[in-house]
């Protein structure tokens, strides 16, 4: 089941073409399971969702290619660094300001239904031997394994992995995060190929982790770049976190069932990405100097405000994770 060409990206039509995607009202889905075909179902709302988010996602990729021009044509030009990530912030709070519908187009009580049929045979119980396709190009004796449709073959959260170089840990789980790049459009791969390479290339995350130092000695040090760079970062903690959120309402909670859809470990993946995130976040904060020049700021005021408030519910949500995963772990034995 391919997200992109099946199930997701490539399965709606326009009610009003001249209204266009972004209006969520103005999509249908053309191929469903169960009552998908029904606009108002939680079938339809739960990829409708996802479609409404990336319609969104032009501006993502033209502040990620502009940064990258940016840092490797005029590195001194930090305004015009600094409008890039504004643009890729601008995009976020668009995008996930559509995820957060989810929750209201798609009730967690009826997730289950539907996702019997979008599972696939990698890591699952039922297919333990795999699938041999008999009769087709694939056939013969061999046993095929596919993951099953997965949001996590989407290409959002993966261009902010690269764009800002976020370090995995070298684990099976990450192991899977990289699994599922076979499973996207080739433009897609070919593109977050380049992005990644690049990014590492100009040494992105280098580049914006450091404090800019006026003519004058006796002038503080402009922390722009790690501010942008720390409040893009919260994005995708944002994003991830709300996507841990849903599978512990729509599937952790209503399931024993140890597989995610995708294929793999519902408990422990997306904590494997959020903890990275936020540690990213913490080296960021102490290594840049913001951490010292926030806390010297008594005040706490603008920009000092924000980043204090970001970092503060990063600790809080990182000790909040671990509880989590710990009891859901513990309840289930693994």
């Amino acid at each position: 089941m391919s997200y992109a060409a099946s199930y997701a990206l490539y399965n709606y039509s326009m009610v009003s073409p001249e209204v266009g995607p972004s209006v969520y009202d103005n999509i249908r889905l053309v191929r469903a399971f169960e009552l998908g075909l029904d606009p108002k179902s939680s079938e339809a709302g739960f990829i409708l969702t996802h479609i409404h988010m990336v319609q969104a996602t032009g501006p993502l990729i033209e502040g990620a290619t502009s940064l990258l021009a940016t840092i490797e044509n005029k590195p001194d030009d930090v305004p015009a660094a600094a409008a890039a990530f504004q643009t890729m912030l601008d995009a976020m709070v668009t995008i996930e300001a559509h995820m957060e519908q989810m929750w209201s187009h798609s009730l967690p009580k009826d997730y289950i239904s539907y996702r019997t049929f979008i599972f696939g045979i990698t890591n699952q119980s039922m297919f333990p031997n795999g699938v041999i396709y008999e009769g087709t190009r694939y056939g013969g004796s061999k046993p095929l394994y596919f993951r099953g449709e997965s949001g996590a073959n989407d290409s959002i959260i993966p261009l902010l992995d690269h764009i800002m170089e976020i370090p995995m840990p070298n684990n099976p789980l990450t192991e899977i995060l990289r699994d599922f790049r076979s499973y996207r459009p080739k433009p897609h791969r070919d593109f977050l190929a380049w992005v990644m390479s690049k990014s590492a290339e100009l040494g992105v995350r280098k580049y914006c982790s450091r404090a800019t130092q006026s003519e004058s000695a006796s002038e503080p040090k402009d922390f722009i770049l790690p501010t942008l760079y720390l409040k893009l970062l919260e994005h995708v903690r944002s994003f991830r976190w709300r996507h841990w959120l849903f599978a512990r309402e729509y599937i952790i909670k209503r399931s024993s069932h140890p597989t995610a859809t995708g294929g793999s470990p519902i408990v422990t993946w997306l904590p494997n990405q959020l903890f990275a995130v936020m540690e990213l976040m913490q080296s960021v904060y102490a290594a840049s100097g913001l951490k010292e020049a926030v806390e010297s700021n008594a005040e706490s005021q603008g920009e000092v405000k924000v980043v204090k408030d970001i970092m503060e519910n990063v600790a809080i949500q990182n000790e909040k994770l671990d509880k989590e995963v710990k009891k859901y772990c513990s309840e289930r034995g693994v």
